[in-house]
């Protein structure tokens, strides 16, 4: 029926998506096209949840099912094989931090996020210098090779959301404390504030704000790290990252509940901050 996956790609959270829309638009229980595929109800609901990928003959019995004409059929056949592939993420598994693991691949697949930065630079908008300095901070134990390979994941993450064909419009609130606080050595720091002004002088896909300390408590101070992440497929709900000091702490989440407090915090939190062409000044 299924088969083990590092987890589930956009691709395959469509095709899930389209199942299930084709199922309802038939009007077929769950219960009976379980019953009809000679499985259990809740090996159907993985399925129509992303939580397993199916074969391809699973996928042609329930169009089958579902009354799928043949040419649409073929074109969900053609849309599986994507789905069956690794995400580009695949090799970097065992250096996954936990709350990237259901996240990564819906952060690059994005057409907009919008993204809290607390007490650190987004780790999409960091230098390599940067970044390294934070990763050995992390991870005390790591040798030179596994912060190099940390940093590539890194590295692949930005090319795939911000240099992509059509790249994801990033929105970011950063605290002005962030642009305070060393990382490394000056020439590290300098060198992240200039990657961060040229954002407010090229005004293209990234937007930068700044909250200036003067502007007092406001609704994002109530909680940490966090993402806002959108899409242009109406299939695909916004999803909320929200990250803690450890890792397995971090949430990912499509309640709409959530998402829109989240939301709702950072519009009013961006009134308070700069403009996004008020220069930031390195030292």
């Amino acid at each position: 029926m299924s088969r083990p996956r590092s987890g589930p790609t956009v691709a395959l959270r469509l095709l899930a998506a389209d199942l299930r829309s084709r199922r309802e638009a038939a009007g077929i229980t769950m219960e009976a096209a379980a019953t009809a595929l000679g499985v259990h109800e809740m090996t159907l609901s993985r399925l129509e949840n992303a939580r397993t990928a199916p074969r391809t003959a699973t996928v042609g019995h329930l169009l089958r099912l579902y009354g799928t004409p043949e040419p649409e059929a073929d074109a969900v056949l053609a849309a599986l094989h994507e789905a069956l592939q690794p995400g580009w993420w695949h090799p970097f598994r065992d250096i996954l931090p936990a709350h990237l693991e259901g996240a990564i691949d819906l952060e690059s697949a994005a057409s907009l996020i919008r993204t809290y930065a607390p007490g650190l630079v987004p780790e999409l908008l960091q230098t390599p210098a940067y970044a390294r300095e934070l990763l050995t901070q992390r991870h005390p134990r790591a040798g030179e090779d596994e912060i190099e390979r940390r940093l590539q994941l890194l590295h692949e993450r930005q090319q795939h959301t911000l240099h992509r064909d059509n790249p994801v419009r990033l929105w970011a609130l950063i605290e002005e404390t962030v642009l305070a606080r060393p990382v490394g050595s000056p020439t590290t720091m300098r060198e992240q504030l200039e990657h961060l002004d040229q954002f407010t002088v090229h005004r293209g896909a990234v937007t930068v704000q700044v909250i200036p300390a003067a502007a007092g408590p406001h609704p994002l101070l109530l909680g940490g790290p966090a993402d806002i992440l959108r899409y242009t497929q109406c299939a695909l709900d916004d999803r909320l990252v929200a990250r803690g000091l450890h890792a397995e702490a971090a949430t990912l989440t499509d309640d709409l509940d959530a998402v829109r407090t989240y939301q709702a915090a950072m519009d009013i939190t961006a009134t308070l901050a700069s403009s996004p062409t008020t220069r930031i000044s390195a030292p």
